[in-house]
């Protein structure tokens, strides 16, 4: 009996070990929420210390630099869906080669349909499954 008692003990003691070791390796699920500073647009990489840069916030709101002027948007996500919607510009001129830049990602984010998070980095996809922007986060 007094073996059965250790036993018992013994298994109750590894179990919440073992609970309590698991909880904290759980995987945290990342979020398209944070800041995203715009490496390349369909595959061409952005100009050096450009600001091609994306925030989206917790309230479905998008805004950031197209590379020159300054954008703002709404998004709707749903799994790995994402709808952009029409966007706002201001209107600053800059060198040609921003403004062609800015062009291409406001090009680019009017396809984008699909994303994909993986370690801190952001693709995102046209609804045929072309590239159109990849990214990587800047802060949580």
């Amino acid at each position: 009996m007094r073996n059965f008692k250790q036993l018992t003990l013994l298994v109750a003691i590894a179990t919440t070990l073992t609970a309590c070791n698991s909880s904290s390796a759980l995987p945290t699920q990342e979020s398209l929420p944070g800041s995203w500073l715009v490496e390349s647009i369909k595959d061409k990489a952005v100009i050096t210390k450009s600001t091609a840069q994306l925030n989206f916030d917790e309230q479905n709101r998008l805004s950031g630099s197209a590379s020159c002027n300054n954008i703002s948007s709404n998004y709707t996500l749903e799994h790995n869906s994402v709808n952009i919607g029409p966007m706002a510009v201001t209107r600053k001129m800059c060198l040609p080669a921003l403004m062609e830049q800015e062009s291409r990602l406001l090009q680019a984010l009017g396809k984008v349909k699909r994303f994909q998070l993986n370690n801190g980095e952001l693709t995102m996809y046209d609804q045929q499954g072309s590239l159109q922007i990849k990214a990587k986060r800047t802060k949580p």
